[in-house]
């Protein structure tokens, strides 16, 4: 499912038409009893347009069944299909097996106005011509306004006259037809009339002359399409095997380059150790000579006396930070810098007397030169 969404609608169905015509010649040559056994009968997918609704119908060997059914958006077909019903019709098309399957859509037999129309026998020569000249007296529509089939359906010799089954539908009508199919992704063969009472009466293809010749076109394309890929296969198989050497032979080359570059690879990265190795040990006698927080936090309890007390104690880029409560805070300046730790010891901010604990309040900062002598 994930490939089938990645490719887009028009090359699936030109895929779908390849696949019908070269799956038709391949049966074509095959013995009628292996035939048989390997590929089913062929089976189409019929639309029948009617009330409203679209069912969908397998037709296979000359027999009907019916495999889902959806209501129109708009029984008028004026309008695109939203992607809620391209997605259910997908759905139905899927189960029922019959993805690529050529599409027949019927149309409701109001639609469709089918006469039986009497003309001399010389017409038959070019009976298309002359029911297009006819076509406004035959039926309430001029020929430009419609698509139109027709069966020969009795002669009468002696009279020198035929009787010809015009089947007529508005142009608008089968056109809608096409882009509801189109949009449905379905690949449209041909467009009958609905009503029908068996299946053994004849069909009529209400497509546009055009679309039949576009049809002719798309199998002669196919089969230069297939003529041209049969004699690339003929190069093919002689091209293959000198191909085959010089791929062996690129490989061979490339693996001795990749060896080359290997080899230089390993010359850089081992040059890359030596300089971590040297940066690490850089940084190891870098980080010795550094005091930690836990020594000055030990050298200051050391030095302040038991009527200090200490709220506040940091070390940051050497750059030592002390307050709270003293007895006599100016003596701490001067215990400090007995340290060979410590210099350019000071007072943050003033001194102040803290009534409530009866002692003064200090903030000092020091400077951290190094270990203590």
């Amino acid at each position: 499912m994930i490939v089938a969404n990645l490719i887009p609608a028009p090359l699936g169905r030109g895929t779908g038409r390849f696949w019908r015509w070269w799956t038709g010649e391949l049966l074509a040559v095959l013995p009628a009893k292996l035939r048989d056994r390997v590929f089913p009968a062929g089976q189409r997918l019929v639309i029948d347009i009617s009330d409203g609704k679209a069912h969908f119908l397998r037709s296979k060997g000359g027999a009907l069944k019916r495999v889902g059914s959806i209501f129109l958006e708009n029984p008028d077909l004026s309008d695109t299909p939203g992607p809620s019903q391209v997605e259910a019709v997908q759905r139905i098309i899927d189960r029922a097996g019959l993805s690529g399957a050529g599409g027949l859509v019927r149309l409701p037999r109001e639609k469709v106005l089918r006469r039986l129309v009497d003309l001399p026998s010389a017409a038959a020569e070019n009976l298309r011509e002359v029911l297009g000249f006819e076509m406004d007296r035959q039926t309430p529509f001029k020929a430009d306004e419609v698509y139109f089939d027709f069966r020969v359906r009795d002669q009468d010799s002696q009279r020198k006259r035929i009787k010809v089954d015009l089947v007529v539908v508005p142009r608008d009508v089968v056109d809608r037809v096409m882009r509801l199919a189109d949009a449905w992704g379905v690949d449209l063969d041909l467009v009958d009339m609905g009503g029908k009472t068996t299946q053994e009466d004849q069909l009529f293809d209400l497509l546009p002359h055009s679309a039949r010749e576009a049809r002719g076109r798309l199998r002669r394309r196919l089969n230069i399409a297939a003529g041209v890929a049969c004699a690339a296969m003929l190069l093919a198989a002689v091209y293959l095997p000198l191909e085959a050497k010089r791929i062996k032979l690129a490989a061979l080359e490339a693996e001795l380059e990749g060896a080359r570059v290997a080899a230089a690879k390993v010359d850089e990265m081992r040059q890359q150790v030596t300089d971590l190795t040297t940066r690490s040990r850089f940084v190891v006698e870098l980080k010795g000579k550094q005091l930690t927080a836990t020594e000055v936090l030990n050298e200051v309890t050391r030095l302040l006396p038991n009527n200090t007390w200490v709220l506040k104690f940091s070390v940051r880029n050497n750059l030592l930070s002390v307050s709270g409560y003293s007895a006599k805070p100016s003596a701490l300046i001067g215990l400090l810098e007995e340290s060979s730790m410590f210099a350019s010891v000071r007072f943050s901010s003033p001194v102040t007397m803290d009534q409530k604990v009866g002692m003064e309040r200090f903030n000092l900062t020091a400077a951290v030169e190094g270990r203590a002598g």
